[in-house]
């Protein structure tokens, strides 16, 4: 017969073993930053390193998900430790949760050699002493020199539609449109403007101000001067009218001061209107859907503008708009109707609106594309594709035009992977052959450097030029399976004199 201190004994072990912390879940901590030391890294074949993560507010006890874009490269344990294996460039990634990430870029050359003093990786080659950096062209595939910036977007789950900034620092600012749904109306086609600093390659935590634009447009270009009162004004297109379920077809620009955390309705700011224009012909046009971009220093306005299967490149002197006088245009939109317990009700509207009205201006230069999309199977011709942009500078117009680009495991790269830029002159003549961008499809490399998984999206959106020469790209990706808060906006810096 056992005691009763027999029994007690096995009920206190019994209690001991229930209040055993072992096979509990980590308490989830909020955190609202994560980074990684060092954010980029040179290794030697062999070598090892240690990632440290370090998160605001501070932790000393979390747990870390690490993973290795490419481990044939590098690989990484569940401590953050790194181990180079072969040359090449790659990403380790840290995340914590499901929103917060941080990569730090492992570059890895061979161990040297009696017989080999420079270490560039294979397929990369590099520069030998006294030769000037290779030129990054439109026919280069994608490349970490290439990458400007890869940023999160402020405003989660939708992706850019065009960038602008006039800093290259990595504290300076960069400008993006994008088109978000409005829960207060149901209107998906608001334009979200925001500001997002630029950051280290790799840096994807999302930052950033935003205002809202609602019933304006498509933001399908901006433009961002920095005036001489110090402010920073975008202007994107305004006053869109509803077409096939989207906001189009407008007849103003606005020229907007950047002010976050405000909504506008339908416009803001200075208003430029054009409703027709004469030719170099003489022959006069009516159009709408409104683009603009301008080149402050050579001070010149390039809109684009459409007509029945045309597009309209129109350049005018900036300096002749902007002493225009004000004067009251009529409007006629329908806006509104979109589904959702809280919308506006749709109406068809005339509104009367001050603008500078450039149909009373003559421009000094303009000519049309014709629309090829759909008809040229062999992508030769201007308009084959999507437009995605335009920009000007000096006596230079350039236009960018590409589709969605997708590739799937297992299945190859589909849905015209493709993306193309033309320079012309004032008068139309094409200054250099029509140029694929062939990063835009370089899916193995884009894997690596903008880590995607097997099943990633791309679409060209936007393109700038610098005083420099340089041209910049912009691309948008986003992450397949995983949430939409994943996309990335990455802008593509090229060296051309075209």
């Amino acid at each position: 017969m056992r005691s009763l201190k027999h029994y007690l004994l096995i009920a206190a072990l019994i209690l001991v073993c229930g209040c055993s912390p072992e096979g509990v879940e980590e308490e989830t901590r909020v955190i609202n930053e994560l980074k990684l030391d060092p954010a980029k890294v040179t290794m030697t074949v062999g070598e090892t390193l240690t990632l440290k993560a370090t998160t605001t507010p501070a932790y000393d006890d979390l747990t870390f998900n690490w993973i290795a874009t490419n481990p044939n490269i590098a690989n990484v344990d569940e401590y953050g430790c790194v181990t180079a294996h072969a040359p090449g460039n790659t990403n380790i990634r840290c995340e914590y949760g499901s929103e917060c990430s941080a990569l730090t870029i492992i570059k890895v050359v061979a161990a040297p050699s009696e017989d080999d003093d420079n270490g560039d990786e294979p397929g990369n080659p590099g520069n030998t002493p006294g030769e000037e950096p290779q030129k990054i062209t439109f026919d280069s595939p994608m490349s970490q020199d290439m990458i400007f910036s890869s940023r999160q977007l402020a405003y989660p789950g939708t992706v850019m539609q065009c960038f602008d900034f006039y800093g290259d620092g990595e504290d300076d600012y960069i400008y993006f449109s994008q088109c978000a749904g409005d829960s207060a109306t149901g209107n998906k086609w608001m334009v979200v403007l925001s500001r997002v600093k630029r950051g280290k390659y790799g840096d994807a935590t999302r930052s950033g101000e935003t205002m809202k634009l609602r019933w304006f447009g498509h933001g399908t270009v901006i433009c961002v001067e920095h005036a001489a009162d110090g402010q920073d004004y975008v202007w994107t297109d305004s006053n869109s009218t509803l077409v096939s379920g989207s906001y189009s077809h407008n007849k103003t620009i606005s020229r907007i001061r950047f002010q976050p955390n405000t909504t506008f309705d339908h416009y803001t700011g200075e208003q430029f209107y054009l409703n027709s224009y004469k030719d170099m012909s003489g022959k006069s046009w009516t159009v709408y859907g409104l683009q603009v971009n301008i080149d402050f220093d050579a001070r010149r306005m390039f809109f684009t503008a459409a007509s029945s299967g045309r597009r309209h490149m129109i350049v005018y002197d900036l300096d002749q708009v902007m002493a225009l006088k004000e004067q009251q245009v009529t409007l006629t939109r329908t806006w509104g109707g979109e589904a959702n317990t809280n919308t506006t009700l749709q109406s068809n509207v005339k509104s009367t609106v001050l603008a500078r009205n450039l149909g009373s201006l003559t421009p000094i230069s303009s000519f049309q594309i014709t629309n090829n999309q759909n008809t040229d199977p062999t992508y030769s011709k201007t308009w084959s594709i999507s437009y995605q942009g335009h920009a000007i500078r000096g006596e230079k117009l350039y236009w960018y035009e590409g589709n969605v680009l997708e590739s799937k495991k297992g299945s190859g790269v589909y849905d015209n992977s493709i993306a193309f830029v033309e320079t012309f002159d004032y008068k139309g003549n094409r200054l250099a052959p029509r140029a694929k961008i062939y990063a835009a499809s370089d899916f193995a490399n884009m894997f690596t450097l903008l880590n995607l998984n097997d099943n990633h999206y791309c679409e060209a959106e936007g393109i700038q030029v610098r005083p420099d020469g340089k041209i910049y790209l912009g691309i948008t990706t986003h992450i397949a399976g995983k949430t939409s808060s994943n996309r990335l906006s990455t802008i593509l810096r090229y060296d051309s004199d075209r």
